[in-house]
């Protein structure tokens, strides 16, 4: 059984995936109820009744006490984890441990985000958007959770090709950027894949950085259309995330072109269509509003004056860049009226928490949460009206011809591409140099990309022993160890992460983690300023890693590595730890002069 249900803030149920399994117990406890029919279809209402218990719990949970349930565990192994989104309460069901179970919760939202930004489950987002996120989940958790080493990583795959040929792909590429420059598209992306691992990425200047899970999340889309019936070209509405350290980072509205070529290679042509500093401040403003909603929500009248502040900045901002922006526009009538609806909401809000300060009467306070809806309802048209028009890019038809071009010039390599992804890694050309190493998966995580040979139906290594291997690594992360081996009757399994400079030196941080990790709860999950739960997708836990190693140094400066090896259980510890330092060596030669 799995599904996932997210009700919005009045417990209404907006999405719900649900497996047939999980279905049919539901109708099974609502004809118990007598909540439904014998053989009518299961709706929203009947989910509503079932699991608003649940859900208002969790929100009073929440409101009074700032201490909701993050799981439920039930009988025969039917567990339950609580998410939260932008007022969105996530409900993710299933058969899987808890622990598990909440990485797909972390995938799902991250998901939600990056296929609806800020108009979560709203009508302006259309039905385009909920396919979308379905066709990513069905994706996700029906093919690759199991099975795909990237996904257990969260990493894309490299493919290792010769310098001739990257440099040819990268000019192929240049010019595929500069024709989009000259169709009036200064802000944009190619990336070529091959098998579903990564070639090459190319940016114009003026593009905001791709992230790690960016790249992860664009990967997973293209597959999610890989149906053998789904058209060749397909173009859709995303927002990307962008890397941590930029100030527009957080939400970038994005078209992706996505073309499947000859011989498995797959074209995306990302652009960035919106105002960046724009789309940034709005974006952050949800964030602000929902924060304050929270903190009135508890009651907490010490907290609120701060958290006002707070919206007020972000408010002011997003107001001042919208009067920026219009000043750039011609036909503004629209968004005009929609800005000037919304200054005078913000100036009414505004008066009222002044005048709040002041006497901290109950009667205001109940005035102001009844304005706070249809405020962010406001803000919401907003953000659609200035971020997610993408008209002016009117030339997705020639976005077809591109990808043409670039099929025709890497026509004579397509059938050598797609054969080298298939033999990309072989663990036997290592087993002379590095004996008893039968498995290695080395991440480059503030890339996002892998090195790892692929899984094959007859490996050595069973694929539930390298799934547990990377879940024991990350428990073991979690509580602030960098190093860990350890050993079963069959293999030796061993675990490092350190830290590079941009010139390859290695960085020693003073940080205690394992003190650290403890003194703050984040080995349990309960804490608030370090990262907890290890991965991409689910949030940038490797930049947050660098920021609390090295908090003087821009984590945009810091690369965060990661090796797992997998040795016959034979290898001594002293032999993996000296395999590990020359396997990391070798590869360095092998990739050349790009690093990794």
């Amino acid at each position: 059984m799995n599904g996932l249900i997210v009700f919005n803030s009045a417990n209404d149920v907006v999405y719900q995936k649900l497996n047939e399994p999980l279905a049919q117990k539901i109708r099974g406890v609502a004809t118990t109820q007598g909540l439904l029919p014998v053989g009518a279809a299961l709706d929203s209402n009947v989910l509503l009744q079932i699991f608003s218990p649940i859900v208002g719990s969790q929100r009073i949970m929440q409101c009074q006490f700032d201490n909701a349930y993050s799981s439920l565990q039930c009988e025969q192994g039917f567990n339950l984890v609580f998410g939260e989104l932008l007022g969105f309460t996530f409900l993710k069901i299933g058969q899987i441990p808890v622990e598990m179970l909440g990485r797909q919760m972390g995938v799902a939202i991250s998901l939600t985000r990056y296929c609806y930004g800020a108009n979560l489950f709203a009508a302006q987002a259309g039905a385009m958007q909920q396919e979308l996120l379905t066709q990513c989940l069905d994706c996700y958790e029906t093919l690759l959770w199991e099975e795909d080493q990237t996904y257990l990583l969260e990493a894309m795959p490299r493919l290792l090709i010769n310098t001739e040929l990257k440099r040819t792909i990268h000019l192929t590429l240049d010019a595929t950027l500069e024709h989009l420059r000259q169709l009036g598209l200064p802000r944009a992306h190619a990336l070529l894949l091959v098998s579903n691992k990564l070639v090459a990425v190319n940016s114009t200047r003026q593009a905001l950085p791709l992230s790690a899970a960016d790249l992860l999340f664009l990967s997973l889309m293209s597959r999610a259309f890989q149906a053998p019936k789904s058209p060749s070209q397909r173009a859709v509405a995303v927002f990307l995330q962008g890397v941590s350290h930029d100030v527009n980072s957080g939400c970038v509205p994005s078209i992706v072109h996505i073309s499947r070529l000859h011989g498995n290679q797959v074209l995306l042509q990302v652009i960035e269509y919106a105002h960046m500093p724009l789309a940034s401040c709005i974006y952050d403003s949800f964030y602000v509003l929902q924060k304050i909603v929270a903190v009135q929500h508890q009651g907490d009248s010490d907290a609120l004056k701060p958290a006002f502040e707070n919206l007020e900045t972000f408010i002011v901002q997003a107001l001042n860049a919208l009067k920026r922006y219009l000043k750039q526009r011609s036909e503004t009538d629209d968004l005009e009226n929609c800005t000037k609806k919304f200054a005078a909401k913000w100036e009414n809000l505004r008066k009222m928490y002044t005048e709040y300060f002041k006497n901290f009467e109950r009667e205001l306070l109940v005035r102001i949460e009844s304005n706070l809806p249809s405020f962010g309802e406001e803000l919401k048209q907003i953000f659609t009206l200035a971020c997610c028009d993408s008209s002016s890019v009117h030339e997705l038809d020639q976005l077809s011809d591109t990808a043409a071009n670039v099929e025709a010039k890497l026509l004579e390599f397509a059938e050598f591409l797609a054969v080298k992804a298939a033999r990309n890694i072989s663990i036997d050309a290592y087993l002379e140099d590095f004996p008893g190493l039968v498995h290695f998966m080395y991440v480059n995580r503030s890339r996002g990309e892998m090195l790892a040979p692929d899984l094959r139906p007859n490996q050595l290594v069973p694929k539930t022993k390298l799934w547990s291997m990377v879940e024991i690594a990350r428990n073991y992360l979690k509580k602030g160890q960098t190093t860990v081996m350890w050993k079963d009757k069959a293999f030796h399994y061993s675990y490092f992460l350190w830290f590079e400079d941009m010139s390859g030196g290695v960085l020693s941080t003073v940080v205690d983690l394992q003190h650290h990790f403890l003194a703050t709860g984040a080995a349990s999950g309960n804490g608030s300023k370090s990262p907890t739960e290890p991965g991409a997708l689910t949030m940038d836990y490797y930049h947050d890693l660098a920021e609390l190693c090295f908090p003087k140094i821009s984590p945009a400066k810091v690369r965060v590595y990661e090796l797992y090896c997998i040795h016959l259980g034979l290898v001594t510890a002293t032999c993996a730890v000296e395999h590990a330092r020359r396997l990391v060596a070798t590869i360095s030669d092998v990739v050349g002069e790009e690093a990794f």
